[in-house]
């Protein structure tokens, strides 16, 4: 088959060779627009421009005293008008989406020598005509990639980074940040969800800390970030176990709202726990991780993480307020709380209860000093939760205490004012030291 790239790039070179004659380089020209029109899609403005290129083009070869110095600037024009930021001989690929990532993907493949156009360019009957095809939106929205005879072509690379970072930033920056520390010098670990997060927070214990705590992050995924630190970290001494009340009774691989976020946890852990879409995720997950490896190493998805966090603080940036009950919007609050109690699984507190013993077992056989941590809560919060959630919690790490010789910091019958508090369930930085306080008298023993 006729590679049409060729042949423009061929027609494009012929139009500028001075030793061919006028015939010859305007039959060039009616190439160049012929196949110009048939391999991409313009809109009126981009066709309006390539035709009045085309036209002062011809008019200039068609004058008695040719202008070279204008036929180049009319090439460059052509070049501009057809998106031939590098020779469409080479490598040649088709950026799908329009923001910040498809942006960043388009600097870097030109980087790389390719000549790169953007999806709303392309004639879709000449897909084949392009070596890649890099989704940097999601991909449901499909863009008629189904349809590329070479699926092996297509990099859904949004696809790939949403679980790395787009969907999940909190755990990509502290893993991130976990990645970067001196371990040997670590001494405590914590682990936990958005509660644990923002009451128990690294900067404020008199030792060496990371914290692996997390946005819905559950007992199952506590232990295996912690099992995956001690790994590295060869000289831990503590792990804070945070809890919540209702983290017995809580699986994210089950969670209608959490699960996809297991996918983040996968590289690492090897497992989607109880996910029952699990098979399809990993299978998307790992096909696309090997190609895009192929394209871009780590220091490069470092970078892109970067421009992410640049442009999210933008819109989201972590502001530490106070919480105000009577301003506070309750109606959504208590639908949040309603959801967080009233999870009637009975196998789920089953498992999570064995899991936290072999959390403790291991931390004992390692010479690891496990700290249960409960955080304190609003009084509103409490007013509004099924306390025998709590109390069911309380009564085993008392009973797993006393086995295994764990420590327990139990905040929730604290009477804390709201002033301590950024929200009716989290800890402000003011809270956080209070909680740090009865958390670095155990570590300094």
């Amino acid at each position: 088959m006729e590679n049409k790239f060729v042949v423009l790039e061929s027609s494009m070179n012929a139009v500028l060779n001075i030793n061919f004659g006028i015939k010859i380089r305007l039959q060039e020209l009616g190439k160049i627009e012929e196949y110009a029109r048939g391999l991409l899609h313009m809109t009126g403005d981009q066709a309006a421009m390539l035709g009045a290129v085309l036209k002062a083009f011809r008019t200039e070869l068609e004058n008695e005293v040719v202008s070279e110095e204008c036929i180049g600037g009319y090439y460059r024009m052509l070049r501009e008008c057809l998106s031939f930021n590098r020779s469409p001989k080479g490598k040649k690929c088709i950026i799908y989406g329009d923001n910040w990532l498809s942006r960043e993907i388009t600097k870097k493949m030109i980087s790389e020598n390719y000549c790169v156009f953007n999806w709303q360019m392309v004639n879709p009957d000449y897909v084949d005509e392009y070596d890649l095809h890099i989704v940097c939106d999601e991909a449901v929205k499909e863009y008629g990639i189904h349809t590329i005879p070479n699926q092996d072509k297509v990099f859904k690379v949004w696809d790939y980074l949403k679980y790395k970072f787009t969907v999940f930033p909190a755990f990509y920056k502290n893993y991130k940040e976990f990645k970067k520390k001196d371990q040997g010098k670590v001494k405590c670990v914590i682990t936990g969800n958005a509660n644990i997060a923002h009451a128990a927070r690294n900067k404020q214990m008199h030792m060496n800390t990371v914290s692996l705590a997390n946005n819905g992050q559950d007992i199952y995924y506590d232990f295996q970030m912690f099992h995956h630190a001690c790994e590295s970290m060869l000289n831990l001494k503590f792990a804070v176990i945070g809890l919540t009340p209702d983290g017995l009774r809580y699986d994210a691989s089950r969670s209608r709202v959490e699960w996809r976020r297991c996918l983040v946890y996968y590289p690492i852990v090897g497992s989607m726990h109880n996910c029952e879409e699990s098979s399809q995720l990993v299978k998307l997950f790992e096909s696309e991780q090997e190609k895009i490896q192929q394209l871009f190493d780590e220091d490069y998805i470092e970078e892109l993480y970067q421009v992410f966090e640049v442009k999210r603080k933008l819109y989201l940036e972590e502001k530490d307020t106070v919480f105000q009950e009577e301003t506070a919007n309750h109606e959504m609050d208590t639908r949040e709380i309603s959801e967080l109690y009233n999870r009637p699984h009975s196998d789920i507190p089953i498992e999570n209860k064995a899991i936290l013993e072999d959390y403790v077992r291991y931390c004992r056989e390692k010479g690891i000093q496990a700290i249960f941590l409960i955080p304190p809560y609003t009084r509103w919060y409490k007013q509004h939760m099924d306390i025998s959630y709590y109390t069911e919690l309380s009564g085993y790490i008392q009973e797993l205490s006393g086995r295994y010789g764990a420590h327990i910091i139990d905040l929730f019958g604290m009477d804390m004012d709201d002033s301590y508090f950024k929200d009716y369930a989290n800890l402000n930085s003011i809270g956080a030291i209070k909680v740090a306080s009865y958390i670095n008298a155990i570590l300094e023993g």
